[in-house]
């Protein structure tokens, strides 16, 4: 019989080469540039190129959740959307001023409304309500419209539409965030000058740049080693320059001042609703005595709670 302890290694090794072995996957290991790839870093894109060995098993489990949450969309918009949706199905070539080709396939052609629509999975929608749909992925939505205007599925003497369908995968967020916006025809020079730099690096035999500080490189990406292994360590006193992380930073700092702001304003409404129980006509409002107990030999005093929650319509 087989050893049982050994199943749950198992299950995750199988679950993980096939992630590994996925079309997407194939594709970066054959060096082919792919929408995704786009605005992301310019030495992993030349490294890809020159079909240089990863170095290093990256955590696949956010993509391969991704991945699912794409099958199952697709299988939605399928069964109930309109049969004028062309989803998932449909390789389209974007072809930039250069002369350069990248091919993909977009989650989404919408033809009646003249749109491309990407499906993303994050965790949590703060840093996009707060920042914007990121660089990498205007330009992946920018590329796929390209290649659906040059397919004749969109129609570019009319307004273009591109936009994100963006899911939490944690689950927290109980509806989807749907943003979309023109299409912006100044991003093809610009992803045009990216493509241009990481082919300088390839032809040149370079070091592209490297467009990803090095503690989130290190996390999520199959390179690092190669990229970076040899660079000297950093001593935390680099200067961060990248405009996302000081974004986080500033977003950190705010959220750590509110929360203290939040605390105090919260334990004086509290004290001015003691004893208070009903609604107002929005939120219900109601005091429950938490008795006193004993935990790991000390106890815990009885205080009353106060729970506020929205009326259920």
């Amino acid at each position: 019989m087989s050893d049982i302890t050994l199943l749950g290694p198992i299950l995750a090794a199988t679950i993980k080469a096939y992630g590994e072995n996925s079309d997407r996957s194939q594709q970066s290991r054959d060096g082919i540039i792919g929408p995704s790839d786009l605005g992301f870093c310019r030495n992993k894109a030349a490294l890809m190129i020159r079909g240089v060995e990863q170095s290093d098993s990256s955590n696949i489990a956010a993509a391969q959740v991704g991945t699912a949450v794409h099958s199952y969309v697709a299988e939605a918009f399928k069964t109930f959307g309109p049969k004028t949706w062309i989803v998932d199905n449909r390789k389209v070539t974007a072809t930039f001023p250069s002369g350069v080709e990248v091919t993909g396939t977009p989650d989404l052609i919408l033809p009646d409304y003249n749109a491309i629509i990407d499906v993303k999975t994050v965790d949590g929608f703060s840093w996009i309500k707060r920042e914007g749909v990121s660089q990498n992925h205007k330009w992946q939505r920018h590329t796929y419209a390209m290649g659906a205007i040059a397919a004749g599925l969109l129609d570019d003497s009319k307004t273009v539409w591109v936009g994100n369908y963006f899911i939490d995968r944690s689950g927290k967020e109980p509806e989807p965030m749907f943003l979309i916006e023109e299409m912006d025809p100044t991003l093809t020079n610009e992803i045009d000058s990216w493509i241009g730099d990481v082919t300088y690096a390839v032809k040149n035999g370079e070091e592209a740049m490297r467009d990803i500080p090095a503690p989130v490189c290190e996390r999520i990406c199959s390179y690092f080693t190669e990229c970076r292994g040899g660079l000297p360590v950093n001593d935390g006193q680099d200067v961060i320059e990248d405009d996302d992380l000081k974004a986080a930073i500033r977003m950190y700092v705010e959220a750590r001042d509110l929360e203290k702001d939040a605390g105090k304003m919260k334990r004086e409404a509290q004290a001015r609703l003691y004893g208070v129980n009903g609604t107002d006509g929005e939120w219900q409002i109601r005091w429950t005595r938490i008795n006193a107990s004993t935990v790991e030999s000390f106890e815990k005093a009885s205080y009353d709670r106060m729970d506020v929650r929205k009326i259920r319509r």
